[in-house]
């Protein structure tokens, strides 16, 4: 390699780690102001003069005649959500190897989205109406490794955003 293509990756490199960089301060500093937020007291409440008395705010047509019961924990090794059909529309479960899955479900039925935890790290996939993935951030093993500019196999990152097409194959790629 020349002293100019060393150089030009290193470039790009760089400009890579500063995006990087520049994302993940952004990300801590959501997540602070979030967290803030959320410790707010309700006299601290930013946004309580903009809520009407409770005296002018519009009555349900019907009043309840009972009020449900609101558990301070619940615990199961399976949840299921399901619509006012009774068909299942998501589903959250965590399996022995340690992984959860949140999977969610279009009203024909098929997996549209599957958010999951497992020890290779957290990933995010969608997926199209004939239940193809079609994208895939976070952890992903789907592609292993591809090649790079120069013709090199590299193996793939522990984390990634990949794009696929109708058919399955890889439209892009990043990292």
């Amino acid at each position: 390699m020349t002293v100019e293509l060393l150089a030009a990756r290193l470039q790009k490199l760089e400009q890579r780690f500063r995006w990087m960089k520049r994302a993940a301060i952004l990300l801590g500093l959501l997540v602070t102001a979030g967290t803030a937020m959320a410790q707010l007291q309700p006299e601290l409440d930013p946004f309580r003069l903009l809520r009407r008395p409770v005296s002018q705010r519009e009555q349900p047509l019907t009043a309840p005649t009972q009020q449900t019961p609101v558990e301070a924990e619940v615990r199961s090794h399976h949840f299921v959500l399901v619509d006012e059909k009774g068909k299942e529309r998501a589903s959250l479960v965590a399996d022995g190897a340690g992984s959860v899955f949140l999977v969610m479900f279009d009203a024909a039925g098929k997996t549209r989205a599957n958010l999951s935890v497992s020890n290779d790290g957290p990933s995010l996939v969608l997926y199209d109406p004939s239940g193809q993935q079609r994208t895939i951030i976070g952890s992903t093993t789907a592609v292993g490794s591809h090649l790079n500019e120069n013709g090199i196999a590299e193996k793939g990152p522990a984390s990634s955003i990949v794009l696929f097409d109708k058919s399955g194959k890889l439209l892009w790629r990043q990292p």
